[in-house]
């Protein structure tokens, strides 16, 4: 039996345990303490089996990502919540064992709440409001992951390799933290090199997902609106302040399960503030555990990817709770003098410092790592046919997926 089909087995019976204890065991029953138990004990060989995961760094690092996060929620409605079934079906009495099982197996396995009371805020376009039907939504699904994978394989075989071959000093040990020092090519590098990443974690993130939701429909175990978007649009972030980027574009997957346990661990230190500023206080520090716990998250993500500079991906996570936090103060400073239509220049520039300044602590780690091929991803058609190319038919596939109605993923 491979690393991976053990790896999806012990998952399954962790989702299989955890909606089976929402469905039928009240919070203080003995059976709800026997199936935390039970979920503690299968966390263990999960963890062991992540060190030995086949494919390609990043692949990997987004898969042990999904399974921390997913611990983490299990933690979060388990110990901190301590969800009952009557909290997710309205007539639990009365309802099915199918219904109870159903509604259990959706809190479970989105750490978003989609369809629970949990439920967080602009998600982006959601497919809810709209009457999606299972064919079509398969058949949208597959050609999505299809695109997806030949842009992973364009960013990875075409963009990465030429930077390493034409840029080799814009990767340079330590150029993330060179600042009036670097080299030319190095400053004209940063922001290209993040976009790169950037994309490819989001395409590699939607991928999983977009797997998961097609598997899922598939077997009837739930409908296509239970899988919104992933991802927000980037026209969708009103101001576009850092805050809401990850709010609303990046951090979904994180904000409930982390803000639940970061205001549990608040209260369990007993952070009082008092006066007109308590409110404002609470909320740096559920921020800065906020992005502790992300940082630490990231951190492991990356070291079962085996990529290197962890350090340095741990600081970027502690800067951006202090970049909020400044932001915040700034623009509660304001107070509404800013008039629509109207240029902010410091908030613009600001918007351009922080990711210039920043994310190459975060990106140049991963984009270090060689690009080879693997058993997940054994055909590259950059290889085969050319950047060009593959630029050509991912643009075609672009314009064919707007004229069938799909949607941002």
């Amino acid at each position: 039996m491979s690393c991976l089909s053990m790896l999806a087995t012990v998952i399954l019976c962790e989702y299989l345990v955890s909606s089976a204890a929402l469905a039928w065991t009240p919070r203080q029953s003995t059976w709800r303490q026997v199936s935390i138990v039970s979920l503690i004990l299968l966390a263990i060989p999960e963890i062991r089996l992540l060190s030995f995961l086949p494919g390609p760094e990043l692949l990997r690092g987004v898969v042990a990502f999904s399974c921390l996060i997913k611990l983490v929620h299990f933690s979060s409605l388990f110990l901190v919540l301590q969800v009952e079934i009557h909290q997710l079906v309205a007539h639990p009495a009365s309802a099915s064992s199918l219904t109870r099982l159903g509604a259990a197996l959706n809190c479970v396995t989105s750490t978003r709440g989609i369809g629970t009371p949990w439920e967080v805020k602009k998600t982006g376009p959601s497919c809810r409001e709209s009457s999606h039907k299972t064919p079509p939504y398969l058949v949208k699904s597959l050609l999505a992951l299809v695109w997806q994978y030949m842009a992973i394989d364009l960013l990875s075989f075409g963009a990465v390799k030429y930077v390493h071959r034409e840029w080799p000093g814009a990767l340079a040990t330590g150029a993330e933290f060179l600042g009036p020092g670097s080299t030319r090519e190095q400053l004209l590098a940063r922001i290209p090199l993040c976009c790169i990443l950037v994309a490819n974690l989001r395409l590699l993130f939607a991928m999983v997902y977009g797997a998961l939701a097609t598997i899922s429909v598939l077997l009837g175990l739930t409908a296509p609106q239970d899988w919104p978007p992933l991802f927000g649009s980037v026209r969708h972030l009103q101001t576009f302040c850092i805050r809401s980027f990850w709010a609303t574009y990046w951090h979904q997957l994180l904000r409930w399960p982390l803000l639940t346990i970061s205001r549990d661990i608040r209260r369990r230190l007993r952070f009082r503030c008092t006066g007109s500023s308590s409110r404002q206080a609470q909320n740096v520090v559920d921020l800065f555990l906020v992005f502790s716990l992300s940082g630490v998250f990231h951190v492991l993500s990356a070291a079962y990817a085996g990529v290197p500079g962890l350090g340095a991906i741990y600081l970027f996570f502690l800067a951006n709770s202090v970049v909020i936090t400044v932001e915040t103060v700034y623009r509660a400073r304001l107070d509404g003098s800013e008039r629509p239509g109207r240029m902010n220049w410091p908030g613009f520039l600001w918007k351009l410092t922080w990711p210039y300044v920043c994310l190459p602590w975060f990106a140049y780690p991963a984009l270090r790592l060689p690009v080879k091929k693997n058993a997940v991803m054994p055909f590259s058609f950059v290889e085969e046919f050319g950047s060009p190319a593959v630029l050509g038919m991912l643009a075609a596939g672009g314009i064919v997926w707007r004229f069938i109605g799909g949607e941002t993923f």
